[in-house]
């Protein structure tokens, strides 16, 4: 399997975690399940632009749509600020953690959530990451 692959397979798994998360909630309130939904599209969104559209080879992306959208952002490529690392960790933090407390209640759920999760962590770290372009990137371990 070449990297496209493995970043559409990494991609899948985190949507995945974000629409179990999404159920869970909807157990509890449908409209809190819209709210998060939104959410998690809007922090995907500016995922793209306060971290990948820094990206020098988000013309290439593995995950394609992430790489599509940084496009648009018209950002020139080039180093990480701290800013963009805080807030593009923030973003994420919102995504997985906001879904926590509906997850609790049932641990089913909270399985599939934490092993989308790990597997696109997984996927990621050991078939993305080495080799990748983006000499910026703070998880490159090629420096």
């Amino acid at each position: 399997m070449n990297k496209t692959t493995f970043g559409v397979i990494g991609l899948i798994l985190g949507i995945a975690a974000v629409l179990d998360g999404v159920y869970a909630i909807a157990l509890r309130s449908q409209y809190m399940a819209g709210g998060y939904l939104l959410l998690a599209v809007i922090a995907g969104i500016l995922i793209t632009r306060f971290f990948c559209a820094l990206c020098p080879i988000k013309g290439t992306c593995v995950h394609i749509l992430p790489g599509y959208i940084a496009q648009l952002w018209k950002v020139a490529p080039g180093p990480y600020t701290t800013g963009n690392l805080v807030i593009s960790g923030f973003l994420f933090a919102i995504l997985f953690l906001f879904p926590i407390p509906s997850l609790i209640a049932s641990p089913v759920l909270m399985f599939i959530f934490l092993v989308c999760l790990a597997l696109a962590a997984v996927t990621s770290t050991r078939f993305l990451c080495p080799g990748c372009g983006n000499k910026f990137c703070p998880f490159m371990k090629e420096k």
